[in-house]
């Protein structure tokens, strides 16, 4: 059977994105057909996989890793996804439903997709772990997230000190998405995250990206922050009370293609 996709990209994060209208069936949907469909573990790979139910205005989003584990939410794959919807339907918001929690998205001129969405919840404070401390939270995705100020020049490094973190013992049997954070200027944070389910440093991660600027905003009560990441630049808007916060960054379609599945 064959399926059309989008091939899509925010911030260096990059996804196959297929479209429906309540007509596919997603028990083909397998672990080795997911990470087949992602080219898991090789030089074409992308992120993951995002299945788009679009029906009666509301549009489901499931997200699954490269690896084919489901994953409860990907910001930068709802900001993709909404070009996408842009794109087959011609208007410029939608309502994206992922894990059962609501996200409201406008597209702008130049592919910026801006995402209304709740505040991240503190799950645990101040943890101890590898010689630093941080703090779990859910932006949608779970997050361990720590003001990180040592020398980030060498990734190798970088990258095997998040990695024991992820598989610490705290966070058994899931493990956790883990990010690092810090202070630029008094409006700008730069940020790092080792990705669980891709098992490697990220170009990017929105929702991780949003922890981090939640968690500085709240020890700085800086409410407009740029988030830079190696891949990419993106927006916060908090308001006073965090209830109306808005996330936004660009999104490009690279291409569509079709998949035998």
């Amino acid at each position: 059977m064959k399926i059309q996709y989008y091939q899509c990209n925010s911030n260096g994060n990059d996804f196959k994105i297929i479209l429906h209208e309540n007509n596919l069936d997603y028990s083909v949907f397998s672990i080795d057909t997911i990470r087949k469909i992602c080219s898991y573990k090789r030089e074409s790979s992308v992120d993951g996989l995002i299945l788009l139910n679009y029906k009666e205005d509301l549009a489901f989003m499931d997200y699954f890793n490269n690896d084919g584990s489901w994953e409860t939410f990907c910001l930068n794959g709802a900001i993709c996804s909404s070009l996408v919807l842009k794109n087959e339907f011609k208007k410029d918001d939608f309502d994206i439903i992922s894990n059962k929690i609501r996200y409201k998205t406008i597209n702008y001129q130049g592919n910026i997709v801006r995402v209304q969405i709740d505040k991240p919840v503190y799950k645990k404070k101040d943890i101890k772990i590898n010689n630093a401390c941080g703090n779990y939270l859910d932006s949608g995705a779970k997050h361990l997230v720590i003001n990180y100020d040592d020398d980030w020049s060498n990734k190798e490094e970088l990258k095997k000190k998040m990695e024991k973190m992820r598989y610490d013992k705290l966070f058994y049997p899931d493990g956790i998405n883990v990010n690092f954070y810090k202070q630029i200027d008094l409006n700008t944070i730069q940020v790092k995250t080792y990705e669980k389910g891709i098992e490697s440093l990220m170009n990017s991660c929105a929702s991780g990206s949003f922890a981090c600027a939640y968690d500085y905003s709240k020890n700085s009560n800086i409410k407009s922050i740029k988030i830079i990441n190696d891949g990419g630049n993106s927006e916060i808007l908090f308001d006073n009370n965090y209830k109306t916060n808005f996330f936004s960054s660009k999104a490009i379609i690279e291409f569509k293609g079709n998949i035998e599945v």
